[in-house]
């Protein structure tokens, strides 16, 4: 196997390393083609459709000037599928549809219904690894891939293992083990020939995760306390005109519980996902500045504010196109990513060779059929 040094020969070898998002045409018409055939080809075009958009955005992610490459395929994401699919999804699905229509098989339906529940939080974190490996794979610089060396069976059982130990803990675990998850992915990750490092403490996590935990609870007590007094309002006017009243009056004040209950979710979920992108942001900008490459260490300049503005926008832009832009979500994100992410320091290119991993032939499978990668 050759393998293909990176830099030029003659050039120095310590090289800063500059990380921007270049905007480039063609996004919009992708956007519309792939939604047109997503409908047309009942949702099976919906792996092309990744593929297209992918090798579209890559492209615009520019390193020391010169774009990065997508080389994976739609097919292979389809088969990577249809494996999952047929060995997994489809077998569960007779079963549970047999033993709904057999009589006195209730026990063993909730078995097979748990058993699966547990399959999924299991697996989970290979879903997450194995997705991160494909992408890895088919990103090219300069001719040169990335890789992800590690076992994914082990990151899963070390993610299955941190998300009971999270709710054991109501949460307070989760600095933690989210630096090991961390650790354990960018360890396993490799430029060509060079690896990722990452090493840091879960301390400096603490303080704000503390303080978002505190937070949250107060505005799950408040809340619940205004949802309490509006229903006791409620039951209290029903109970009043029960003489007097009609089906219809109570059937319309049953309706109005109803959607101030899924009003008052959708408020608490707002609030709470406010509250948290504050510690999400602090911590991505911790594990970039654990990570480094060669003598190159990262910094990524995110912010509470800045990411509620960039969920916000996503999912304003998704909702009210139905679905049509989410590349341009996508986009938004990946560039929010470049345009806050620096390098300092320097890699030695010329020490860079072609990865020996071998390049799996299918997609991402698991990640698919959980619907876990979101790009």
């Amino acid at each position: 196997m050759a393998f293909r040094t990176f830099g030029t020969q003659g050039s120095g070898s310590e090289t800063p390393i500059s990380i921007e998002y270049i905007d480039k045409p063609g996004l919009g018409q992708i956007a519309l083609l792939n939604a047109l055939l997503f409908v047309l080809t009942l949702t099976i075009y919906r792996f092309w459709a990744k593929t297209n958009v992918r090798r579209h955005i890559w492209s615009c992610v520019h390193i020391n000037g010169e774009p990065l490459e997508y080389t994976g395929r739609g097919i292979e994401l389809f088969l990577g599928f249809l494996i999952v699919f047929g060995l997994f999804i489809l077998p569960l699905l007779v079963l549970v549809f047999v033993l709904q229509f057999t009589p006195g098989a209730e026990v063993a339906l909730v078995l097979i219904q748990s058993a699966a529940a547990i399959f999924i939080l299991l697996f989970w974190g290979m879903a997450l690894y194995r997705a991160r490996r494909y992408q890895l794979s088919r990103t090219l610089w300069r001719g040169i891939r990335g890789a992800l060396v590690g076992s994914s069976l082990s990151y899963s059982l070390l993610y299955f293992g941190a998300t009971l130990l999270s709710f054991i803990t109501l949460g307070w675990s989760t600095p933690a083990m989210n630096l090991n998850l961390q650790e354990r992915m960018t360890g396993d990750m490799r430029f060509g020939s060079m690896p990722f490092r990452f090493k840091g403490r879960a301390g400096p996590l603490y303080g704000p995760y503390a303080v978002c935990w505190v937070i949250s609870l107060f505005a799950l007590i408040i809340l619940g306390g205004l949802l309490g007094f509006a229903f006791y309002g409620m039951f209290d006017e029903v109970f009043a005109t029960e003489r007097t009243g009609t089906d219809t009056s109570r059937d319309f004040m049953g309706l109005i519980m109803v959607i101030g209950i899924l009003l008052g979710l959708l408020l608490f979920w707002t609030v709470y996902y406010m509250i948290w992108a504050f510690y999400v942001a602090r911590e991505m900008s911790i594990f970039a500045s654990y990570t480094t490459l060669d003598r190159a260490r990262f910094q990524l300049d995110a912010t509470g504010g800045s990411l509620i503005w960039l969920i916000l926008g996503n999912i304003l832009l998704m909702v009210f196109t139905l679905g049509i832009a989410t590349p341009f979500a996508q986009q938004r994100l990946v560039r929010y990513l470049c345009d806050r992410l620096s390098a300092h320091g320097t890699v030695n290119v010329n020490e860079i060779m072609q990865s020996r991993e071998v390049v799996g032939r299918t997609g991402e499978g698991l990640a698919d059929a959980f619907d876990v990668s979101w790009i």
